[in-house]
């Protein structure tokens, strides 16, 4: 008899689920109020919260990643303002990205409270009813019952608070995210569930780094659960309006949608938004999580290449956690490019790559914020193991001060030193650097690019594939990182490239030449020749 009324009872309003569906109205893209309805999108949201809830332990820790207008917030206030009409001692807070989405949140969770009849009662169950608790005060951004003393309140910065429930939307466009994701984390109790939804903003934001530790870590070591929802999901995602798909988007006729490929219907209506978004269109409806954080401007390389790469295993150094071991072998032939950067600024960062002279196989990588006589030390720590190799440094901002520490090192002399003819005395001078000129770099670039795209280059450190995917022609064509982006690791790739090119190298006697040129002529040879050739003037 127990077992009957409580499968009948959850099936009227006491069961939260049938609120949600039956309770609360919203008003729609039409402009027209209608009794919200959770869409295909949303409820993949409810299931994802609640498996969350189940594999810890009944606790949601849950990252969605999505496309635009699948309106995840709008059901996230109504199922938190339900908890807050329904239970007691709640503290909800969901926080927004700017002001004006602030106010339209609490419009659409006082809209949603406005519109609930005065008395909730089910005609099944008769002796259950529940009158709509009165708020004490609704100002522009809160609203608090005094009967079960919950609130519910919509913020831009959630360091002040402890929630009992908190929702952050659009974390990838907040300017501090970080740091306001470090205070607020402390403060919320362990118990208490925590959404976070956003679409993506490029790559090399707090959120991208967010996503990609819990996405690609085990199960059992996330900190959060990971949910991408794609556009496809919508129902209404479909036209009936004839398209052809660019060359560049045919991949979407193999992406597989409820173990279905996509139909005509859906793909006609992507290519409505790539007329719309040309630019943004793969970041505002995605795909596939990878895609999410591409710009689809006029990216430099090819973003299929670019995954198609591997990335081969490796071991951190005991020292430095940033330097990592590809291939500890020494009799290895080494080509090293080093990139240095203020490193009190945690922005730029110094980064050496080294590669196997021949075969561009990666041998080791370093990347992080460092002061040059640290930096000096690491390299010096790469050169213990390769006993042949030859250093470039690039003439920056900050390279002098590495220059000058590298004379404390004995492996100096293996410094590249570019060959200057003074045209007065016709004497040559040294100098430890190598500049990349305006007229130098594009050409490099493309040479890069051809090395990637023709299979030159196999192997990539997985740091740096999040560059490759930003580094786009901007409106003046000229190859650069996005805004906010970086670029230190391919450029230092790219050198790299350009030394295994230069003929100015160790004399090298093995089998193996270059196809340019049958054998290598060392600094020592074009020295000798130089002088040689001039030395009557300055007899």
């Amino acid at each position: 008899m127990t077992l009957h009324l409580t499968v009948w009872m959850e099936q009227t309003l006491l069961d939260k689920q049938r609120r949600i569906r039956h309770l609360y109205k919203i008003v729609d893209k039409l402009w027209q109020t209608i009794v919200f309805r959770p869409n295909k999108s949303q409820d993949i949201m409810m299931n994802a919260k609640m498996e969350s809830k189940r594999a810890r332990w009944w606790v949601t820790r849950l990252l969605e990643l999505k496309g635009r207008q699948l309106w995840a917030t709008t059901y996230e206030i109504i199922d938190w303002l339900d908890d807050c009409l329904f239970k007691s001692n709640q503290t909800i807070v969901i926080s927004a990205h700017k002001i004006d989405k602030m106010k339209d949140f609490f419009q659409k969770a006082k809209y949603a409270y406005d519109n609930i009849p005065e008395a909730i009662k089910d005609e099944r169950v008769p002796w259950w009813v529940r009158h709509k608790p009165k708020p004490q005060y609704n100002n522009v951004n809160e609203l608090y019952f005094p009967e079960n003393n919950s609130k519910i309140k919509i913020t831009l910065d959630t360091r002040s608070w402890t929630p009992t429930r908190l929702h952050i939307t659009e974390l990838a466009f907040k300017e501090w995210a970080e740091e306001m994701m470090a205070g607020t984390l402390p403060s919320v109790p362990a118990t208490a569930p925590i959404t976070i939804e956003t679409t993506a903003n490029w790559i090399g934001w707090y959120f991208y780094d967010l996503w990609t530790k819990n996405y690609w870590k085990p199960y059992w070591e996330w900190a959060f659960d990971c949910l991408f929802i794609p556009r496809f999901t919508d129902p209404n995602y479909v036209s009936d309006k004839e398209w052809e798909l660019p060359k560049e988007f045919e991949y979407l006729n193999n992406i597989e949608h409820e173990w279905a490929k996509l139909s005509q219907k859906q793909i006609n209506r992507y290519c409505e938004k790539i007329e719309e978004l040309w630019r943004t269109v793969k970041q505002e409806f995605p795909s596939f999580p990878e895609e999410a954080f591409l710009t689809s401007g006029n990216p430099v390389f090819n973003i299929e290449i670019v995954q198609s790469k591997s990335h081969p295993k490796f071991i951190e150094d005991e020292i430095y956690k940033d330097l990592r071991w590809y291939n500890k072998d020494p009799s290895r032939k080494a080509i090293y490019w080093v990139d240095t950067a203020e490193w009190w600024i945690k922005w730029d960062y110094s980064v050496v790559t080294v590669r196997d002279h021949q075969t561009m196989w990666l041998l080791a990588c370093y990347r992080w914020h460092i002061p040059p006589d640290a930096l000096c030390e690491v390299i010096d720590k790469i050169n213990k193991v390769f006993s042949k190799c030859k250093i470039w440094i690039e003439k920056n901002n900050t390279w002098l001060s590495t220059v000058i520490k590298s004379e404390e090192y004995p492996r100096y002399k293996d410094v590249y030193k570019e060959k200057i003819l003074d045209e007065i005395t016709m004497r040559t001078t040294d100098k430890v650097w190598r500049t990349t000129s305006s007229k130098t770099r594009p050409l490099m670039i493309s040479e890069y690019e051809e090395a990637i795209r023709t299979d030159i280059i196999k192997e990539i450190d997985d740091r740096q594939e999040s560059e490759l995917y930003t580094f786009v022609y901007n409106e003046k064509n000229k190859a650069e990182a996005l805004e906010w982006c970086h670029d230190d690791m391919i450029m230092a790739d790219a050198i790299c490239y350009q030394m295994r090119n230069e003929r100015i190298w160790l004399v090298d006697t093995s089998p193996v030449v270059a196809p340019w040129n049958k054998s290598f002529i060392s600094i020592e040879d074009i020295e000798d020749d130089i002088n040689a050739r001039y030395a009557h003037l300055y007899k």
